[in-house]
């Protein structure tokens, strides 16, 4: 007759004479009369619960009354062909049964337990639950903000309140209450500590990456497999958890920002499968900055390389491309010498503003790789591939080495080698080509003087050829020497407040440690003596050995006008551009190349052209572009040469001047931006504009020289009609 609802027993309720044991528990009976058990048999047994009775009742002699509690609990014996049912109804309403000689005995769960049809009675789980009764088939719930902090509580004032950290105002479930927002844990039934970490997430009481961010578990202290098991198992806020599980014993490694956002991807990182995190395909390594085996990186973006034979084909377009410019300089060169004229030709011209440009997007290309989040997708990986390109990345981005082989993948200390070994391979091949035709011309056995002339004339081509090489690729040579500065390399600290454990990897390839890069940094400080240094160096002594004593005289005499000729001028191109210069049959080709676009009291200002592209990418380099020195040093050069740009005009050629004018206010605008907070929503727009910005130089070269072949076919189709 238990859990029936009774609260009295009366008026000869249980009068019947085969009665021998009556079970009356789970009921809140508060009286029972004298006349209740009247008339009934001998040694009757009741089990009962006292604590709702208002008074002792009269029993017989022939009744025992046994008060039932939590640890005194009557059983219920049933012979075994009633087994298979029974058992199952009573595990159901609270009772724990098993066989005693196959006799079926049943005992209602005690205090602390509740029934389970399947596993009897169960201890009430550790959390916000007990049970103060016997034989109940669930578990009465804690006040909130309470928790009973083991399993099998007895009553309600074992419910003790919830630790720092955790939320009041919530059940507390299967653990010591959940844990406030911004708040996370590691162990299930102990406190939940403040979570404000940059990139970490805390949600579900643990902490998670956000996207963006990165963090490693390889390094002793940590145990990721642990770490996904806890996780898994407070997910689950049910009895079914793993109590192995509840705790976390180990540190968790500290988030790291990605230089590309996106490349972090770290899907379902709040799940125990994703905890880890995870790169976004095409992308792995540290901080998720290298690219996968099939794939190829432009200015950081990662994409899938593509046919073997487009790379084929567009390394062949870019050598015809090369080819046709040669040949455009062999043709300009011969029709300069027959027309034996000097000035600017339309060669010269856009040779100056291709310098302009080139010097742009070598800074601009730097500047964008160390801090610019931009998502180089759709017609911006094309635009990030010229700025690629134009930063004389030739071998990653048109030849994609790494796209044919694994084995052929150039890293930083590759890079290195060949960024020396390019100068001297540059005057070894040049001066072994020098050699061999002084030996033909020997064999030949032309005059002394023709012999002379045509070795003087091949000396100038060759020198001329070297310097232009080693101008052009100057910076990003100066770029990979610096990379590999000790300054160079940044720490990262695994685990926060611990400065135990921590790696040093090279700021522009996180796959090499610096520690083994003790020999390369030791080249690094040579080459910048014998190349970085050197080169403008000697540069800067040749021409003031043949500008500066040209630009005294013109500087002395009259004054130097240049004008720039419309579509509708029929002057020749080679017609002079400028008037009462130096003779330029003097002055050798190199040298033209490098001071013929300035005036002639600035012939040097090539040479300080070199030292800004190096100056406004070395710190950017070495510290990075988070550091405030970097900032501001960074900021100060723009300022200090748009200034001097402005102030001076060092240009001869008023176009020239505004395009130089231009492209430094650009870099400025970069730098500026980069320098000021921009909100996430902003980014993605603001970096398109500042692309837009930096490619609005390109594409004013593109015109200015369809502007000099539609003036000078126009001329060439004026020519033929007069004739």
């Amino acid at each position: 007759m238990f859990s029936n609802h009774l609260d009295e027993i009366s008026n000869k309720s249980f009068g019947v004479g085969s009665l021998l044991e009556l079970q009356v528990y789970k009921n809140n009976i508060k009286s029972i009369t004298a006349e209740a058990f009247l008339n009934t048999g001998s040694r009757v047994n009741i089990y009962l619960q006292c604590y709702h009775l208002t008074g002792i009742p009269f029993l017989y002699k022939n009744l025992t009354a046994t008060c039932v509690t939590g640890s005194v609990l009557p059983k219920i014996r049933f012979q075994s062909g009633y087994s298979t049912t029974v058992k199952g109804n009573l595990r159901q309403g609270g009772f724990n049964c098993s066989f005693n000689k196959k006799i079926l005995e049943c005992t209602p769960c005690p205090s602390g337990f509740y029934g389970n049809r399947l596993n009897g009675c169960q201890a009430c789980p550790q959390g916000g639950f007990y049970q103060d009764d016997v034989g109940r088939i669930n578990c009465s719930l804690c006040s909130k903000g309470t928790f009973v902090n083991h399993s099998g509580g007895k009553s309600k004032e074992e419910c003790a309140l919830c630790p720092e950290g955790t939320d009041f105002t919530r059940h507390a479930g299967n653990r010591a209450c959940f844990c406030k927002i911004n708040y996370a844990r590691t162990h299930r039934f102990q406190g939940c500590s403040i979570c404000l970490e940059e990139g970490v997430n805390c949600v579900d009481d643990f902490k998670s990456l956000h996207p963006g961010y990165y963090w490693n578990w390889s390094f002793p202290g940590a145990n990721i497999t642990e770490y996904s098991s806890f996780v898994f198992h407070l997910k689950n806020d049910s009895v079914k958890y793993n109590e192995a599980n509840q705790q976390y014993r180990y540190k968790i490694p500290q988030a790291h920002k990605c230089p590309i956002r996106l490349s972090c991807e770290n899907q379902n990182s709040s799940s125990a499968y994703g905890i880890k995190g995870r790169c976004k395909v095409g992308y792995r390594g540290w901080l998720c900055s290298k690219c996968q085996k099939t794939f190829y990186s432009v200015l950081n973006t990662c994409f899938p390389c593509p046919d073997k034979i487009w790379i084929i084909l567009e390394a062949a377009a870019i050598l015809c491309l090369v080819l046709g410019v040669y040949l455009l300089i062999l043709w300009q060169g011969k029709e300069y010498d027959r027309n034996k004229r000097s000035g600017r030709t339309i060669l010269d011209k856009i040779t100056s503003q291709m310098k302009i440009v080139l010097g742009f997007y070598q800074v601009v290309g730097e500047l964008f790789e160390s801090f610019h989040d931009v998502t180089w997708v759709g017609p911006l990986a094309f635009i990030g591939e010229i700025l690629s390109f134009l930063k004389i990345n030739i071998l990653r981005v048109v030849i994609r080495p790494h796209c044919f082989s694994e084995k052929l993948y150039i890293d930083a200390k590759l890079q290195f080698i060949i960024s020396l070994c390019f100068p001297i391979a540059v005057f070894s091949i040049l001066v072994s080509c020098y050699q061999v035709w002084k030996l033909y011309l020997k064999f030949r056995k032309p005059s002394v003087v023709d012999r002379g002339k045509k070795l003087k004339e091949l000396k100038n081509k060759f020198l001329t050829y070297a310097i232009l090489l080693l101008f052009i690729t100057y910076p990003p040579t100066c770029d990979v020497i610096f990379k590999l500065y000790p300054g160079a390399c940044k720490t990262f600290y695994i685990f926060k407040n611990d400065t135990s454990v921590y790696i040093t990897l090279l700021r522009s390839d996180f796959d090499l440690k610096c520690e083994t890069l003790k020999t390369y940094q030791l080249l690094a400080y040579v080459a910048t003596v014998a190349y970085v240094v050197s080169f403008p160096f000697v540069l800067l002594l040749l021409l003031r050995r043949y500008c500066k004593k040209h630009a005294t005289n013109d500087h002395q005499g009259e004054t130097i006008q240049y004008f720039e000729p419309h579509l509708n001028d029929t002057v020749n191109e080679n017609e002079y551009l400028l008037s009462k210069r130096c003779e330029s049959d003097v002055l050798p080709v190199w040298v033209k190349f490098l001071c013929e676009n300035y005036k002639p009291q600035y012939w040097y200002w090539e040479i300080i052209e070199l030292a800004r592209k190096v100056t406004q990418t070395v710190l950017v380099t070495l510290l990075g572009w988070e550091d405030t020195l970097t900032k501001l040093l960074t900021i100060g050069t723009s300022v200090l040469f748009l200034t001097l740009h402005a102030r001076l005009s060092p240009m001869m050629s008023n176009f020239e001047q505004r395009l130089q004018m231009f492209s430094l206010s650009a870099i400025f605008i970069n730098v500026l931006i980069a320098s000021v907070p921009i909100p996430q929503n902003y980014q993605a727009p603001l970096s398109t504009i500042l692309i837009v910005i930096n490619m609005i130089i390109i594409l004013i070269i593109a015109g200015e020289v369809v502007f000099y072949f539609i003036r000078f076919i126009r001329r060439k189709f004026l020519h033929v009609s007069k004739n």
